[in-house]
């Protein structure tokens, strides 16, 4: 099966090139890749390293912040640990290149070629490997499984939908699954299903998701620095006139047209609520749209300090997003009405009760939230604007699902010290060996 899968690369692998000269983010990843082998030889040629060598892949970066509490543990527990972080994709690499103390080299991970993944593996020499969520391809995990290498899979997922479940593919991937050390799973749905599809079962423990962690630590953070985002003269206008604040969070054209129309109410009905927008992808086109759109007197985020009582501010710069949710009585999470919710749990790390769209079947925890009544669902705008003035108009409403959203997060809190409990044994492993 390995050989047809390789035989299929290499009849891929011009198409892909092909495509590339069409598709900017394709171009990117490729040409990202022409000198791994060489800089990553470079590094490791000039760098004296006295730890265990940790290899941590994630596909993007959404991936990367289910590894980040690990990758923090891991460096906390053996600060000597040399981690080598790689991406598959040009948006999870190109985010976090520069910009992420923890890892002591990030590259691209190397096409699942054969030759590509011993060449990039001979330079490398990891003593252990970990795979994020569900990103694992198939010549990686055989060779690492025949150089003796230890791999895990943490945060995993296996849907039942799965293109990995259709014949032939499922059968490249039960040998791929059976290739790991360990998987540890986010869910006991994972493992029954990890189970079904011919995983050992004692390969297999729940561990929980890491996204619970990662928000905890992330508020903590934020809390730590006691830095604000609104100016103290929004903050106090806020406070004394008990203005209601909603926040638009990841917002798509798709949720425009469910929200604005209730936006536009807002501001005619009332005088004392405003309303924070943070666009998905805040380039200068939809930040300019966005003020063209948005009913009444609007003001950009980086302008908030000449603030004169507009209603609407729209966030102009990535990065602001999860500590603003610290101001929000009421959250709609975008993504729902169209490419798919964006992180709820960082609303509800914040105590924030959330309004959401009928698209968020990948994410498990908005069904729990729906059900614990922190979260509400709407399927369009006029579903939307009764949920609205529903939360607006009721203190005790937003009080006791922002309570339980809080809580929900609580609860599954732990998550990181479960999954090092199973990496710990094999870093010690890798150490006494490089000691040695």
């Amino acid at each position: 099966m390995l050989a047809l899968y390789n035989l299929l690369i290499l009849l891929f692998l011009p198409v892909v090139r092909v495509a590339a000269l069409f598709n900017p983010k394709l171009r990117r990843g490729l040409d990202g890749r022409k000198t791994l082998i060489q800089d990553t030889g470079k590094h490791y040629q000039h760098t004296n390293i006295h730890g265990s060598r940790i290899l941590i892949h994630s596909a993007s970066f959404g991936e990367l912040e289910q590894a980040k509490p690990v990758i923090s543990e891991i460096k906390k527990q053996h600060p000597t640990a040399h981690i080598h972080l790689t991406f598959f994709s040009p948006s999870g690499y190109e985010n976090v290149i520069g910009k992420y103390p923890d890892a002591d080299l990030i590259t691209y991970s190397p096409i699942d070629r054969q030759k590509d993944v011993a060449e990039f593996l001979d330079i490398v020499k990891p003593d252990l490997a970990l795979f994020t969520r569900y990103d694992v391809w198939p010549n990686m995990a055989s060779e690492l499984k025949h150089r003796s290498v230890p791999s895990i899979l943490f945060a995993a997922t296996a849907s039942e939908n799965s293109r990995r479940t259709m014949p032939v593919v499922s059968t490249l991937y039960r040998n791929v699954f059976q290739s790991l050390t360990k998987i540890l799973t986010i869910s006991e749905n994972d493992k029954i299903r990890l189970e079904e599809f011919g995983v050992d079962a004692k390969n297999v423990i729940v561990t929980g998701d890491t996204r619970f962690d990662q928000v905890l630590a992330r508020r903590s953070a934020v809390e730590h620095m006691g830095e604000e985002l609104l100016p103290e003269r929004i903050r106090k206008s806020i406070e004394e006139r008990g203005t209601l604040v909603f926040i638009v969070g990841s917002s798509w054209e798709s949720d425009e047209a469910i929200y604005l129309d209730t936006l536009k109410k807002s501001i005619e009905r009332s005088d004392n609520i405003i309303t924070i927008i943070a666009p998905h992808e805040p380039t200068e086109d939809r930040i300019r749209a966005l003020l063209a759109n948005v009913p009444g007197k609007s003001i950009r985020f980086s302008k908030t300090e000449e603030w004169d009582g507009e209603p609407v501010i729209v966030v102009d710069s990535i990065g602001k997003l999860f500590a603003l949710y610290c101001y929000a009585d009421v959250v709609m999470i975008g993504g729902g009405f169209g490419a798919g919710l964006h992180n709820i749990l960082e609303a509800a790390v914040w105590s924030a009760p959330s309004i959401v769209g009928p698209n968020h079947k990948k994410s498990r925890e908005v069904q729990q939230l729906i059900d614990k009544l922190a979260t509400f669902e709407v399927s369009n705008k006029n579903e939307f604007d009764f949920a609205f003035w529903q939360l607006a108009q009721s203190e005790d409403l937003r009080g006791s699902a922002g309570e339980q959203a809080s809580h929900f997060v609580q609860e599954h809190r732990g998550v990181t010290e479960r999954i090092m409990k199973e990496i710990e044994p094999l870093v010690n492993q890798s150490t006494s060996t490089n000691s040695q």
